[in-house]
């Protein structure tokens, strides 16, 4: 086992709380943006991703060259940029129209959730009864906080269908993420990195949007100078280099740690939406978290795939 200083475990163990800082700060970001710019929500994650994608390759020429996908690896990448990067930011934007960002925040940790269910049936991973109590935990916390939000100033017909947008989001995730396993256990070819492989997920899903795009004319209505630095914010911070820092916290701690600072990112989303954009705090988000937090943590104590 490689000994790792103390000073590198600091850095990366404050890498990684950045990172989960800058994911929980997306939520308000992201209520600000999709309300505000209703009309052009394509545009928005077309530009989120436009911040984005020069800077993962620039990282991705320093660090490994220039990385270029085999023939054979472009079904699966398209498949992967369509359920992680198109579906998920749809998910995503649209949620954020509808329903508060700290009940987003908490709604998305069900993620993990939906990677060890689907685990089962497109990895044949089994799960054991504690599992199955750990999916029920988070399941009861996610219902908690959809019917039972202190955040009543919106109604609940929107925050329903809102926090619905948020699970379909996590769902698309999920099936990104499996894909990602699959790619990585299963295929015995040379394989992409995992930074690499972003990299390329990420371009490819920019490009899915510029249809949408065209469709909603950007280009005649004007953008202010807030806008742009909120986009930037998407795709510079929370996006590039929350993906960069986070691949670094894996080489480094491993993915079991790395995730412990994701489980998280609530917290940082809540207390951002409560102080940003004045959503209420309330006893009720405090016990979902705790539900998806706790369920969250027995689900991942499953055994690796096979």
């Amino acid at each position: 086992m490689v000994e790792i200083s103390s000073r590198k475990l600091a850095v990366t163990n404050l890498m990684m709380l950045t990172v989960s800082v800058l994911w929980g700060l997306a939520w308000p970001v992201g209520r600000l943006l999709a309300t505000d710019l209703v009309d052009v929500p394509f545009t928005v994650m077309f530009l989120r991703y436009t911040f984005a994608v020069p800077l993962l390759f620039t990282w991705m020429w320093i660090k490994e060259g220039n990385i270029a996908p085999q023939k054979s690896d472009w079904t699966t990448l398209v498949i992967m940029a369509f359920t992680s990067v198109f579906l998920y930011q749809i998910g995503y934007m649209f949620g954020m129209q509808k329903t508060a960002a700290s009940d987003a925040s908490l709604v998305i940790g069900f993620n993990p959730v939906f990677v060890a269910i689907l685990s089962m049936w497109m990895l044949s991973h089994k799960m054991s009864s504690k599992g199955f109590f750990g999916i029920s935990l988070s399941f009861t916390g996610i219902i908690l906080i959809f019917i039972a939000s202190p955040n009543i100033d919106i109604p609940l017909e929107d925050r329903l269908l809102g926090n619905g947008m948020i699970t379909f989001g996590a769902f698309t995730y999920a099936i990104y993420v499996i894909l990602v396993r699959k790619y990585m256990l299963v295929s015995d070819k040379e394989k992409l990195s995992s930074l690499s492989l972003i990299a390329w997920v990420s371009l490819i899903g920019w490009v899915l949007f510029i249809p949408f795009v065209i469709s909603e004319s950007p280009w005649n209505r004007s953008w202010s100078t807030n806008e742009w630095f909120l986009i930037g914010y998407l795709g510079i911070l929370s996006t590039a280099l929350s993906y960069v820092f986070f691949a670094i916290g894996i080489e480094v701690i491993g993915a079991n740690r790395a995730a412990s600072f994701v489980n998280i990112v609530p917290i940082f989303g809540i207390l951002s939406s409560w102080f940003w954009l004045n959503e209420e705090l309330g006893w009720i988000q405090l016990v979902s978290f705790g539900l998806i937090f706790f369920g969250v943590k027995m689900v991942n104590t499953q055994p690796p795939e096979d």
